[in-house]
């Protein structure tokens, strides 16, 4: 059926149509006008909240608190510092970066080329070095009588007061030696000392004075017994291993015969010591071109079966001819003295004969606040101007019984400040003869100094670990000091509860506190770097053949990591990127970035050696040396190479000096990062634009009422 529609019944529909959209548009209306109503009530009182108690004058209250670093920073030297601000029921939060600790390097080993003096020791080995010499023993001092009869003198020890019999020999004070050791006087050179005994004092003195000195060892019997180094640990073995036992003594032959054992180039001058009684034996088979070089007619001047050849003093001469230095170490003889005279020497040298280097470092300095120290050395010694030691007190490790120290005479310390760490207002420093200071940085004030216990050093948990030394021990003390415990080891690491030792393959873990054993790990060859990270609860062993171990605290293997760089791995830098562990490894010549499941980039450091190295806001930054021909700390160049952490890319190069650079050593206030030459300039590199150097917002957060 059909219906049709006229114009009044079109009207009303579209009058129908329309009431229906004018009711829809206005409830939609009254819905939004509501809803913007309580929203602008709720922001109106946001607006009345916000920064009401900071504008009202209120003083905030303040506190923060430590986290890991953030990504792209060196787990190792870096912490995130969260600050909180409160003002009533508002709180404003901020982060910047702090350091845990600077990235110290050890810095032992090292020689300047402009001071670069050779010396050979010349020991005469001959039975008549058991024979008096012409002095005393020092009253104090301990002595031990070996069960070969030679005396020699004796590492401290506070279990004897006149003499102690041990399987190794008899010990004794000098005092007492004085009266029931007196050496047979053969050649009424007069004193109760043995000539061994003055002798052997005088070289392990020399020895110890002589830092970064080239030293070869021979003996008149059988020639160069050490070749030469400046690794003291070598050279007093092999003084410390001569016995007095040849019944010849061809002292003349002798010296000519090592004359020409003197390296060919960096040398700034030669000497021999010849350390002797003076009583040749079997001796004078030389040139007759040189058995009277001085030219004085001395009949003795000749080959002589028994003893008397007087050639010694004429080779001497002749070796000065050559640019060669002689001196000597035995009795004050008429003989002797024309010994040394012709060979343009002196008696018993000190270090101060050799004409000394002007004060140098051969660390990076030390930073607190405004007050910067640089660990300076003079005289081949670590004594800088700024030190005072008033209310020193002096220990010693004693060589008896548990480890431990004892009082000692006052000492000053010896050799060049190789290693520190600063903690706080406290400057720890060690030296390359063992001699671990304690500074107050603020006054320079050295609280107590002790010796035998020196080494690379780390802080945990207020307790000092260092090492090794030169018996290879690895130390942990009390801030006392005191000693805790001690374990060989060639090289270790620790967290807040754990130390961690290698030696060879081996890692060891004990407790931080009392030196428990906890566990140990097996590399596949010996371990030359290790490092705990604090970030991930991970140790890092990087080991000879170029593997990385990634070890978890208890030491079981985590993962493998291998770098595939060529050489012997120097350093190892971990940091994260998206939340993932990354590792930065080094070698001499190049660097690698891997995680534990593929290498990021590989690179080389562009002809430099890298001394030190650092991961900061996503970047690598690398101080390297090109040393000179000599390689000495006061040639070559350095360099500061920063490298994209992310793609192994060359983000700057920076010339440092004409030397090599020690640091980088890290000012955070200052915002800058500071390499120092081993003349004591400086250079500065600005990092206040890397990311946290400054404080930056995290944002707000209130607290609503109800």
């Amino acid at each position: 059926m059909r219906t049709n529609l006229n114009d009044q019944g079109w009207a009303l529909m579209y009058a129908v149509i329309f009431c229906v959209i004018i009711q829809g548009i206005a409830l939609i209306t009254c819905n939004f006008i509501s809803h913007n109503a309580k929203s602008g009530n709720t922001f109106k009182e946001l607006l009345s909240q916000q920064h009401t108690a900071a504008l009202a004058g209120m003083k905030p209250s303040s506190r923060g608190f430590l986290l890991n670093a953030p990504e792209g920073w060196d787990h190792l030297c870096f912490s995130t510092e969260v600050t909180e601000r409160q003002w009533g029921n508002e709180s404003m939060y901020s982060w910047r970066i702090r350091m845990n600790e600077q990235p110290v390097i050890d810095a032992a080993n090292q020689r300047l080329s402009c001071w670069a003096p050779s010396v050979i020791i010349l020991v005469d080995d001959s039975k008549s070095m058991l024979t008096s010499g012409g002095y005393s023993y020092d009253e104090g001092t301990l002595y031990l009588e070996r069960t070969g009869g030679e005396i020699v003198p004796a590492g401290e020890r506070d279990d004897v007061t006149r003499t102690l019999t041990a399987p190794e020999g008899t010990y004794f004070r000098g005092g007492y030696g004085n009266v029931w050791y007196q050496a047979h006087d053969m050649y009424h050179f007069g004193g109760a000392m043995q000539c061994w005994t003055s002798i052997m004092a005088y070289l392990t003195n020399f020895i110890e004075d002589m830092d970064m000195c080239s030293i070869a060892v021979a003996t008149v019997s059988g020639g160069i017994v050490q070749p030469f180094t400046n690794d003291r640990k070598a050279l007093l073995s092999a003084v410390n291993g001569i016995q007095p036992r040849s019944h010849e003594s061809r002292l003349a032959e002798a010296l000519l015969r090592i004359i020409g054992e003197f390296p060919n180039t960096c040398s700034t001058s030669k000497h021999i010591i010849i350390a002797t009684s003076g009583i040749a034996v079997h001796d004078g088979n030389i040139p007759s071109s040189i058995r009277d070089f001085d030219g004085d007619g001395n009949p003795l001047d000749a080959a002589i079966e028994t003893e008397g050849s007087h050639c010694l003093d004429d080779v001497a001469a002749y070796a000065a001819s050559k640019g060669v230095h002689v001196h000597v170490a035995g009795p004050s003889t008429p003989f002797l003295k024309r010994v040394y005279g012709n060979g343009g020497g002196a008696y018993m040298p000190a270090k101060s004969y050799f004409g000394l280097p002007a004060p140098f470092i051969a660390q990076m300095p030390s930073i607190q606040g405004k007050v910067q120290r640089f660990l300076t050395n003079i005289d081949l010694a670590f004594m800088p101007e700024w030190a005072g030691f008033d209310a020193t007190a002096y220990n010693g490790l004693m060589h008896n019984g548990t480890p431990h120290l004892g009082p000692v005479p006052k000492f000053n310390p010896k050799g060049t400040a190789t290693s520190l760490y600063m903690e706080g207002s406290k400057l720890l420093c060690a030296t390359s003869r063992d001699d671990l200071l304690s500074f107050d940085m603020a006054t320079g004030a050295c609280s107590w100094i002790a010796g035998g216990v020196g080494g690379r050093i780390k802080v945990r948990n207020g307790m000092i670990i260092t090492g090794p030394n030169i018996q290879g021990n690895i130390t942990v003390l009390s801030s006392r000091p005191e000693i805790g415990w001690m374990s060989q080891g060639e090289t270790f690491t620790a967290s807040q509860e754990s130390v961690y030792i290698a030696r060879g393959s081996n890692i060891v873990a004990y407790t931080l506190d009392g030196g428990m054993f906890r566990t140990q790990f097996n590399a596949d060859s010996k371990i030359c770097v290790l490092e705990y990270d604090p970030c991930s609860g991970s140790v890092l062993a990087g080991s000879q053949s170029g593997l990385i171990y990634v070890l978890g605290q208890d030491l079981l293997l985590k993962t493998i990591l291998t770098p595939g760089l060529p050489g012997t791995l120097r350093s190892i830098r971990s940091f994260s990127l998206r939340k993932e562990l990354c590792i930065a490894a080094l070698t001499d010549t190049s660097a690698v970035c891997l995680t534990p499941l593929k290498t990021l980039w590989k690179t080389d450091l562009d002809g430099g050696i890298c001394t030190n190295a650092l991961v900061m806001d996503n970047k690598l930054f690398i101080t390297s040396w090109a040393p000179g021909d000599c390689e000495g700390i006061d040639s070559g160049s350095s360099t500061l190479l920063v490298l994209d952490a992310k793609s192994g890319e060359r983000v700057s190069r920076t010339p440092l000096f004409e030397a090599k650079a020690f640091g980088p050593v890290l000012d955070l206030d200052a915002g800058v990062l500071k390499h120092a030459s081993w003349k004591m300039d400086l250079r500065q590199t600005d990092i206040s634009t890397l990311a946290g150097m400054k404080s930056t917002s995290l944002g707000y957060k209130i607290k609503h009422k109800r």
